[in-house]
């Protein structure tokens, strides 16, 4: 799967600082690999290459050096386009523009695509969608992780305390509270649940978002007080202290009870899912 160059966003990824290592070591390997093909092209350590010949490679590595813009390695193909290995230096906007099958690593160490055909309506512009860009929803066994009627169920609440009334448990308006799921994920992007308000004294709203400035916009609102509501909850991830996936949650106008049932944890890799939480 590829992804359009519009979309990249390096900050959500880390940085691939042994690229030329990787890329190196996989040319030697494809060398290496090569020498169990009938007829295949190889090359004693510091031999020229010679067609047709078989050898072991061993521990060698094999490096191309390439001028800058110039691909490293092309592989032409009578029955289709050539696969090209382009220089990152020059990646922008030469390889938006270069011929289809070409690859390059860009600086952020992801792997940029020139897929499609020699048509210049099928020809695409990408990166490859692995697990360091993906992600994926984890269904979970469903879990109270909030609810401020239950003074056990307040326990994951690592900041803004002091917004509940410490006579009936309930979040005043105004102020927030975070409440970690360290205990599910470990650097989780998002979740997925359901968040219900009861008990309210009058119409107000409630905001759940992962953290920073408060957004504009409202998770589940009521009109009067004394009702039950509930709504699907799909918010990020935020940072709070030395907890790494929390949410934060903040009524408006009115007190309220406050309940959230996790169901789902989108991550990059499901081992990021604590062990007996799925």
């Amino acid at each position: 799967m590829t992804q359009s160059p519009h979309d990249h966003d390096p900050q959500r990824r880390r940085l691939l600082r042994r690229a030329a290592t990787v890329a190196t070591t996989t040319a030697g390997a494809g060398v290496a690999a090569a020498g169990g093909l009938p007829a295949a092209a190889q090359a004693a350590p510091g031999d020229s290459l010679i067609m047709g010949t078989t050898n072991d490679a061993g521990v060698q590595t094999t490096t191309l050096n390439a001028s800058e813009g110039i691909a490293a390695l092309s592989l032409n193909n009578t029955e289709g386009v050539a696969l090209r290995l382009a220089p990152s230096s020059n990646l922008y906007p030469q390889v938006l523009e270069s011929e289809v099958g070409t690859l390059a690593v860009d600086d952020q160490g992801d792997l940029f695509v020139r897929a499609g055909t020699d048509s210049d309506d099928g020809a695409t512009n990408g990166w490859a969608w692995t697990s360091e860009w993906a992600t994926m929803s984890v269904a979970m066994r469903p879990v109270r992780v909030l609810d401020t009627r239950d003074p056990d169920l307040r326990r994951r609440i690592v900041a803004g305390g002091a917004n509940l009334d410490p006579a009936t448990g309930k979040l005043k308006p105004g102020g927030p509270i975070v409440v970690a799921l360290d205990e599910y994920v470990q650097n989780g992007y998002a979740m997925k649940g359901n968040v219900t308000v009861v008990g309210m004294t009058g119409p107000g709203f409630l905001t759940v978002w992962g953290g920073g400035t408060k957004p504009t916009a409202s998770t589940v609102n009521w009109w009067t007080s004394g009702q039950i509501l509930s709504n699907f909850l799909f918010t990020r991830l935020g940072a709070s202290g030395a907890f790494r996936n929390v949410i934060t949650i903040q009524a408006t106008s009115s007190p309220t009870h406050v309940i959230v049932d996790l169901t789902s944890l989108l991550v990059g890799h499901p081992s990021q899912i604590v062990s007996g939480q799925a």
